[in-house]
């Protein structure tokens, strides 16, 4: 499945944090680190596939079980974030969209739909 940053979502990335901000619901959330983790590669690759593959590699899966308990947490995780509206289904089933207005560390605009201002 491919996924993508709500378009109503702005999002700030803050070294081990994210902050999401729901300009619909009018509501802020914090993720830890391993929230995200799992966000920047949502941003980079929306592939659910190819999310959980580097984070095996990040996290230095070592065998077949490993990967398949980070796939059931990215899973979960990822359920959660949609069953909140804060990231859809990508229609086109190709990479994600890039965020828009999104901020880094560094407090540079990202270009794309979806992230934060």
């Amino acid at each position: 499945m491919v996924w993508t940053i709500a378009s109503h979502v702005v999002w700030l990335d803050q070294a081990d944090e994210i902050q999401l901000y729901d300009t619909n619901a009018g509501k802020f959330q914090t993720l830890n680190a391993t929230g995200a983790a799992i966000w920047r590669r949502l941003v980079d690759n929306g592939d659910q596939d190819a999310i959980v593959t580097g984070l095996a590699e990040q996290f230095g899966a070592e065998d077949d079980n490993q990967r398949d308990l980070i796939a059931q947490d990215t899973d979960r995780f990822l359920v959660r974030l949609a069953e909140q509206g804060l990231i859809v289904t990508n229609p086109t089933g190709g990479a994600a969209a890039t965020v828009s207005g999104g901020i880094d560390s560094g407090a540079e605009p990202i270009a794309g739909p979806g992230a934060a201002c």
